[in-house]
């Protein structure tokens, strides 16, 4: 009788090694993808906040037609901390487009130690503001 080899079977310390190394590459390129998503998901959530919170002071300090002047409002909001609020109101020509103002909102908050910010420019034409009328 003739005594016919062992065969091989399981793998050796080397191809379990490569296997580990490649896994491992693998599963930290997916938790880096997995944190940049996270930080777009935080990026766009505070963005949407901030032009929530654009038509808030919209609503709640409007500007009227009649009282339109060049100003600048600052302010913070009590149920989201960390966002606050300016608006700039400049008139874009007295003299050659009298009524024609530039409204600039503005919000502004920290994003992981930075500062970051959602502005919106309105141009609203008002003929008939007092501003307008009292420097004709």
């Amino acid at each position: 009788m003739e005594k016919r080899p062992a065969s091989k079977h399981g793998l050796t310390l080397i191809e379990v090694l490569i296997a580990l190394i490649i896994l491992s590459v693998g599963v930290s390129a997916m938790m880096m993808a997995m944190s940049r998503c996270l930080a777009v998901v935080r990026t766009a959530r505070n963005r949407e906040t901030a032009h929530a919170l654009i038509q808030r002071v919209e609503i709640e300090f409007p500007i009227t037609a009649e009282e339109i002047d060049e100003t600048s409002e600052t302010g913070t909001f009590d149920d989201t901390p960390g966002y606050t609020w300016q608006r700039e109101v400049t008139m874009v020509d007295a003299e050659e487009r009298p009524g024609l103002f530039m409204v600039t909102t503005r919000i502004e908050w920290s994003e992981r130690g930075r500062d970051a910010f959602e502005e919106v420019t309105v141009y609203r034409y008002e003929p008939k503001a007092e501003s307008v009328t009292s420097r004709t």
